[in-house]
């Protein structure tokens, strides 16, 4: 569950528009298998780098697929 100062970021247009994408991505690649195990069907997707309070702001970290992993619920 994300954490209170990042609820808004969760909801914005813009980070659903790049989750969206990511998602679209990872199915053109793989058929959207989980990044970390490779078998099970990917089902969130999370930042490698953690977000916090001092980097959320930083489109480089929060919305870069770069920075984006697709997993499945177990990994």
């Amino acid at each position: 569950m994300a954490r209170e100062f990042a609820y808004r970021f969760y909801h914005s247009t813009r980070w659903q528009k790049c989750r969206a994408a990511y998602i679209r991505k990872r199915i053109a690649i793989d058929g959207g298998l989980c990044e970390s195990c490779r078998v099970m069907p990917g089902y969130i997707v999370h930042h490698k780098i953690e977000l916090t309070p001092d980097n959320i702001g930083n489109p480089a970290i929060a919305l870069s697929m770069d920075n984006l992993k697709y997993d499945c619920l177990v990994c």
